[in-house]
């Protein structure tokens, strides 16, 4: 049986104007119980919720594209700091960044001095990067 629980999301308005949005959601299943960790920066909160909420072939999604470019590190600052907060709270599962943008993938890959490792996976029909962690 397959337990999902709905998204949590924040908000968060950067120096630049800018918002991020991080969200977590949660799945268990018979095999494994998986944290996911989703961020998206947008010019509007609406264009963030866009993202999250429209389908996959909707123009408006942003899943991939990079469109915190004037932000620099403050978003994966800020991101890091709810990563962690996360990281004290759960135990006994695995916690998976996914949905950033390439140039935030290669910011990302930091957090393998936090202990996340890189795994490979099939998603919509295109392998994608993720980067993941055992609490």
């Amino acid at each position: 049986m397959e337990v999902n629980r709905r998204p949590m999301g924040k908000f968060f308005k950067l120096k630049n104007g800018q918002w991020l949005k991080v969200v977590f959601s949660y799945v268990s299943s018979n095999k494994s119980n998986i944290w996911y960790m989703s961020i998206v920066i947008g010019n509007t909160k609406r264009q963030c919720n866009d993202c999250f909420c429209k389908t996959e072939k909707s123009p408006k999604i942003l899943f991939g594209k990079c469109t915190g470019r004037k932000a620099g590190l403050e978003p994966f600052i800020i991101a890091l700091k709810e990563l962690k907060n996360l990281e004290k709270t759960v135990h006994n599962c695995e916690i998976q960044i996914i949905g950033a943008s390439d140039r935030l993938k290669n910011v990302y890959k930091w957090l393998m001095r936090y202990g996340y490792k890189i795994k490979n996976i099939q998603n919509f029909n295109r392998d994608i990067e993720i980067l993941y962690k055992a609490v």
